[in-house]
């Protein structure tokens, strides 16, 4: 019988930890999922509670989740498997790595956040946009506001370079909203772009067990 894959997902920015699990559990069938959203993504300590508490085979980084575990990747078992699914080197278009938001664009999101207005509806324009599955429904399940401005922040200010990557399986669809894959091959050159895929992670997901499967 094949061994149970036990598996620690870092969610991307705003992304219902339950949708993520039951993408990665249809993506790697009878595998056990932990998805773990980070409260205070710039915290090291909070880095090392998650991973220290949450051990895995493999370990993924979705969008947000990768620039995380990118940033914290030191504090990973030297035995495992690593993936980053739309990954982030650096979100913004202010440096070259494939970012393709701006700094205005980024400001202008916190702004409307940490005003009155409704988080159902500034998630629902900006989601809509980069073509994410999940069911509206959910969205109660994301964090509160001042965790989704922290997770911002620590995509404004936060960035790595292609070498980050050498040990990680890296998978992007060719159409992300947020991302330039070609940019991004580049600097890593390894990087896989999924045809007709845009920054949702269920097909991403998908490559990602074809990928695993031939790796192990």
């Amino acid at each position: 019988m094949e061994e149970k894959l036990t598996i620690t997902a870092i969610s991307g920015w705003a992304i219902p930890e339950s949708w993520f699990a039951e993408q990665i559990k249809d993506a790697f069938p009878g595998s056990n999922v932990n998805v773990v959203y980070p409260k205070n993504p710039e915290n090291e300590q909070e880095s090392r509670n998650i991973l220290s508490s949450f051990p895995a085979q493999l370990y993924l980084g979705y969008s947000l989740g990768s620039l995380w575990l990118l940033k914290y990747q030191d504090v990973l078992p030297s035995n495992c498997y690593k993936a980053i699914l739309a990954p982030i080197l650096s979100f913004l278009n202010t440096e070259p790595f494939g970012g393709k938001i701006s700094k205005t664009q980024l400001k202008y999101l916190m702004k409307i956040l940490s005003k009155d207005s409704s988080k159902t509806s500034v998630l629902r324009d900006f989601f809509f946009n980069a073509e994410l599955p999940y069911p509206e429904s959910q969205i109660e399940e994301i964090p509160e506001k001042n965790t989704l401005i922290k997770g911002l922040k620590f995509l404004e200010n936060n960035s790595v370079t292609g070498k980050e990557t050498n040990d990680f399986l890296s998978i992007i669809g060719e159409n992300d909203t947020f991302i330039d894959g070609v940019v991004l091959r580049h600097h890593i050159p390894h990087l896989e772009i999924v045809k007709d895929a845009g920054h949702s992670p269920t097909p991403l997901l998908k490559q990602l067990a074809k990928t695993f499967k031939l790796s192990r």
